[in-house]
């Protein structure tokens, strides 16, 4: 590790210096191995598949606290859902898997109750939507009310797919 060199002398007689330094090689061999060390940290933490995962966290918040909106404006309503007909005595809460927004064909639930009393901004701030792929127009997420008066959300998900929620 290092060479030697001859340049001085002491009571006559030549002394050897050692200069002390890494050489080319041992400096190419030490990046290597941190670059082999590094490539398998970062093949096992797999930040793609992390990130994926922290997406699916936030798709299931989002459905538990759209659920625990509807059910708390269904609590305080005599256990009626919120809707947007604008006619107490009816109920247009999907019965089937629709989509939740304002695009043609979705389910405007940040609109739907009573005036004064809609899920946005009384029971929910703003209505959440994909992380990924939702917009104002289109959450991303599907809501509707079985036959037997159970709730049911549900999103894509990326890494686990579907992603539900019931109450």
């Amino acid at each position: 590790m290092g060479f030697y060199e001859r340049n001085f002398t002491f009571g006559g007689k030549m002394m050897e210096k050692i200069k002390r330094g890494f050489t080319l090689i041992e400096l190419l061999i030490v990046i290597a191995i941190m670059g082999i060390m590094s490539t398998i940290v970062v093949v096992s933490v797999n930040p793609g598949r992390q990130l994926a995962k922290a997406r699916d966290s936030e798709r299931q918040t989002d459905l538990v606290a759209i659920l625990a909106a509807i059910m708390q404006y269904a609590s305080e309503h005599s256990g009626d859902l919120p809707d947007t007909d604008g006619n107490p005595a009816t109920n247009n809460f999907p019965a089937v898997a629709t989509c939740i927004g304002t695009d043609f064909g979705c389910f405007d639930l940040a609109g739907a109750g009573e005036v004064g009393e809609e899920i946005v901004p009384v029971y929910m701030v703003v209505m959440p939507s994909d992380p990924k792929t939702g917009d104002d127009g289109n959450t991303g997420y599907t809501i509707y009310v079985d036959a037997n008066g159970r709730l049911h959300a549900a999103a894509v998900g990326e890494i686990e797919n579907p992603i539900t929620v019931d109450r």
